[in-house]
């Protein structure tokens, strides 16, 4: 019985660990994509730009429902923010918005505030894809020149969102 029960839990565990996610998502070919990579599904990187930082991008399947994407985005940067205020400040929320990108409507929030850490600016876009039962979390970050630069790709990314 024991070696029944340790086989049907290892298997649970390995269908968890293993799980792929409900949809798929076409990157640039200049960026550099890792899965499962720091928590996310996908987890990727601009092109290396001279004297810029890289932009990223995380993107990460949460099986969860919410009401109100642009309150709960909202909230989520609020807390981050109250949490690391020796790290962060000066939090300025400048576009909060839903909006269709390619088959799917998102809620989009951009933001920016300043890292004591890199001792700059930030700039950040976090975007919602509600599912039935689950969301797609995107969060996009870099400086301002670099997320400028990456941004139209960032939402070619969005765009591209196939769920299985």
């Amino acid at each position: 019985m024991f070696k029944i029960t340790a086989i049907l839990i290892t298997l649970v565990m390995s269908s968890v660990l293993f799980a792929k996610p409900s949809y798929e998502i076409k990157f640039s070919d200049d960026w550099n994509v890792k899965r499962d990579s720091f928590g996310a599904d996908y987890f990727a990187f601009s092109p290396l730009t001279i004297k810029k930082e890289s932009a990223s991008l995380f993107v990460k399947e949460y099986s969860a429902s919410i009401q109100e994407p642009l309150s709960f985005i909202v909230s989520d940067i609020n807390k981050n923010m109250d949490k690391n205020k020796s790290k962060y400040k000066n939090l300025n929320i400048y576009k909060k918005e839903m909006t269709k990108l390619g088959e799917h409507n998102y809620a989009v929030v951009e933001y920016y505030y300043f890292d004591n850490a890199k001792n700059m600016i930030m700039f950040s876009m976090i975007s919602i894809l509600k599912k039935a039962g689950s969301y797609l979390y995107f969060n996009y970050a870099a400086d301002e020149a670099t997320f400028n630069e990456f941004k139209e790709s960032t939402i070619g990314a969005m765009k591209s969102v196939k769920l299985q």
